[in-house]
């Protein structure tokens, strides 16, 4: 997705948002946050609609939005200080694993959004099928972590396929031009596949294999800022809360307004299909899953998958990098 024009807009932005953290603005009245975001409705929208609905504003931020096209970009942003808070993917449960931030609100399970896909004529009918096949995907993202947990559920691992490590976009081109029989991928790039290969077989989404492959996004902020800006992480989190409500109780309403936050990107037509893919929850739902431990196994399940392909060199207790109590507060728990 215009990768390089991508990279030289985010240096801009933040070239031109280098400014203090959680500073307040002439006026005294509104608290700045730097927040950077991966492009795309699963982790952006409530950031996107709160945006939108002046929903941050009220509740007295100044926000700063930047957008990302990996999560692996965005952390490192995240700990070198450019940002003070990001929205991501599955990376949730990496970097903070590794001391490198605070996760401090989840988004979402994005249920749908990765896939396992064969193509025609490949004779692959299942996930069985993989074996020995090659397989497209880009090692370390969720769409590995599916792959992963698919293959074990069917008795083999990665040792088990051929896998072809690409940047999404050349992983979903070289499965729809016939270069590689299988892909694991995540949405937009199933409309490509159904564009280009219609008869192509959807073998797997993540919904299939959970709570084995809870995979969820969320909000980390920064060490420092969690640390010294608690109060605007609140503020932060009950702009959230408002966009999830709003999500819930109207979402082609919620969708009709956040979407167009990301019209650089995507059409609102893709938008909106990518985003009823994952699975939102009402904010009473969240309560619970904030309090029976939930939410805390969701991470913890994303960050063993991540131990066990090799992209983190040991476990942690989540209790170390998740911080609940802002959620609660917010959400008056």
């Amino acid at each position: 997705m215009l990768r390089r024009a991508v990279a030289v807009a985010v240096g801009l932005a933040l070239a031109l948002t280098a400014a203090g953290c959680g500073s307040e603005d002439s006026a005294g009245s509104s608290q700045k946050v730097r927040i950077g975001y991966i492009a795309g409705p699963a982790p952006g929208m409530h950031l996107l609609l709160g945006i939108e609905k002046g929903y941050f504003a009220e509740a007295g931020l100044d926000v700063t939005a930047v957008p990302f096209q990996t999560g692996i970009s965005l952390s490192n942003a995240l700990t070198g200080g450019s940002v003070d808070i990001g929205v991501m993917g599955a990376v949730v449960a990496n970097f903070p694993a590794r001391g490198q931030g605070k996760i401090f609100l989840l988004n979402n399970l994005e249920a749908n959004i990765q896939q396992i896909w064969a193509a025609p004529g490949s004779g692959i009918t299942s996930i069985a099928g993989l074996r020995g096949k090659k397989v497209a995907t880009t090692t370390g993202t969720a769409a590995h972590l599916l792959l992963h947990v698919a293959l074990a559920e069917n008795g083999m691992s990665t040792e088990d396929v051929q896998m072809v490590n690409l940047d999404m976009p050349a992983a979903a081109n070289t499965f729809v031009t016939g270069g590689v029989p299988a892909a694991a991928l995540w949405a937009p790039f199933d409309s490509q596949i159904k564009q280009r290969t219609p008869d192509a077989k959807l073998l797997a989404t993540a919904k299939d294999f959970y709570p084995k492959s809870a995979i969820a996004g969320g909000w980390v902020a920064n060490n420092d800022f969690h640390a010294e800006h608690r109060d605007a992480l609140v503020k932060v989190a009950k702009a959230w809360v408002r966009s999830n409500d709003d999500i819930i109780a109207d979402p082609a309403g919620a969708l009709a307004a956040g979407c167009p936050g990301l019209r650089k990107f995507m059409t609102a037509e893709v938008c909106a299909q990518i985003y009823k893919q994952a699975e939102s929850y009402p904010t009473d739902k969240w309560k619970t899953y904030y309090a029976d431990g939930t939410a805390t196994d969701w991470i913890g399940r994303m960050e063993r998958l991540f131990v066990d392909i090799g992209a983190l060199p040991k476990y942690v207790e989540p209790k170390t990098f998740f911080d609940p109590s802002v959620f609660r507060e917010a959400a008056g728990t």
